[in-house]
């Protein structure tokens, strides 16, 4: 499903572009401090912070802020899942229990490819969208 040619993003070698995550349900401070996090990365980001009309293709991930994960945040997760059919989601929630395991029970409970707790570490997130990346590839 992927269109990037490896995790790390980048055009050469043949690539078919850099990795695109749409971030969903986020305000700009978090948009802002994911473009830093993965600003070595070369992996591009939309949202509403900043808006991208230039993805015809889709997103290879969506990262979603879900508050609320077990009221209301199903609705937000279901209506990302319609619009983007087949694309892996993570999401992320400070009622999220510390310790949770990212891909376990939670995570198919609420239909995405990982789960993270807030606050979420640097290294934590990019791990996650990494692994997450490999397995839709």
């Amino acid at each position: 499903m992927s269109r990037a040619p490896d995790v790390n993003g980048g055009k050469g070698d043949g690539g078919l572009g850099p990795v695109r995550i749409l971030v969903a349900d986020a305000d700009c401070a978090l948009f802002g401090l994911l473009e830093e996090w993965f600003a070595a990365s070369g992996w591009q980001l939309a949202g509403a912070c900043q808006p991208d009309q230039t993805a015809p293709d889709g997103y290879d991930l969506i990262l979603v802020d879900v508050p609320f994960p077990r009221a209301g945040g199903q609705d937000v997760l279901k209506s990302l899942t319609r619009e983007h059919p087949g694309t892996p989601m993570i999401a992320l929630s400070s009622n999220f229990f510390p310790g949770v395991e990212s891909n376990g029970a939670v995570a198919r409970e609420l239909g995405v490819a990982a789960v993270l707790p807030k606050p979420v570490t640097r290294e934590a997130l990019v791990g996650a969208v990494r692994q997450v990346l490999q397995i839709a590839r």
